[in-house]
């Protein structure tokens, strides 16, 4: 089976034991589509059960959706009549984002550079190894909008810093930089935002010269920390919902309109 792609939310190929996938702009706004969701997920899932891939590589898209994008994005779904099921549709397409790439049997490596919302720091920290591009900064953008991180952020974050510096971090609302995210531990690997794509393949071509068996294995292990994830991400539903369908939330939304 080919895994070289092209779809509306990615394009993908496969470099001999690695499979590379690189991200659109647009993967917010057309977690809507039930087609177009489907067709990501499906895509990994075929990754999944490829036993002639053992590293997945996913990079960031260069050309960053920006926070006055994204705000005008729930603008525009809380001024529709089915905007809060679209938003629901949203998170839940999230939530199964992150469980499955939690739930893989390949290591999952994830790099990236520029300005990067919470949104993708969470993708990213639900993989298995993270680089950035030294120039990188992590942003909070829908703090000021009452809005928790969505996709299992709080969770790893808890588990790597800690509860008191999670909610440290958390409540600063500060950008992060990435020498910040080294010494956090929120990344593994700072290089050059130039050669960011030589050193991701790089690293994923290291891991991929390792046993399946021994990256399997440590996978599995791994992914056994994450027993309570499902619930986790259920949580963060409930309290971005009632977060967005209260008066506070759209008086604050009004604010950008």
């Amino acid at each position: 089976m080919s895994l070289d792609f092209d779809h509306e939310l990615f394009t993908a190929r496969q470099i001999d034991r690695i499979a590379v996938i690189n991200l659109k702009k647009n993967l917010i706004r057309q977690l809507t589509d039930l087609n177009l969701k489907e067709g990501l997920f499906k895509h990994l899932n075929n990754i999944s059960r490829d036993n002639t891939v053992k590293v997945v590589l996913c990079m960031g898209n260069p050309e960053k959706i920006k926070r006055m994008e994204i705000i005008a994005f729930l603008n525009e779904l809380t001024g529709s009549t089915t905007g809060i099921d679209q938003i629901s549709r949203i998170y839940n397409a999230i939530n199964q984002l992150v469980l499955l790439i939690r739930g893989m049997s390949k290591i999952i490596v994830h790099a990236d550079s520029g300005e990067v919302m919470s949104f993708f720091l969470n993708i990213s920290l639900a993989c298995d190894y993270r680089i950035i591009g030294d120039k990188t900064v992590f942003q909070y953008p829908l703090l000021e909008l009452g809005l928790v991180p969505k996709g299992g952020g709080i969770f790893f974050m808890a588990r790597k810093l800690g509860t008191s510096k999670t909610m440290e971090l958390l409540l600063a609302g500060k950008d992060i930089d990435a020498r910040e995210a080294l010494a956090l531990g929120l990344v593994d690997r700072v290089v050059p935002s130039e050669n960011i794509e030589a050193a991701a393949m790089e690293t994923a071509a290291m891991i991929a010269n390792k046993p399946m068996r021994f990256i399997s294995g440590i996978k599995k292990l791994l992914n056994l920390s994450s027993r309570d994830l499902d619930s986790f991400l259920d949580q963060e539903n409930t309290q971005l919902l009632e977060c967005i369908k209260s008066g506070g939330f759209r008086q604050r939304l009004a604010q950008y309109s």
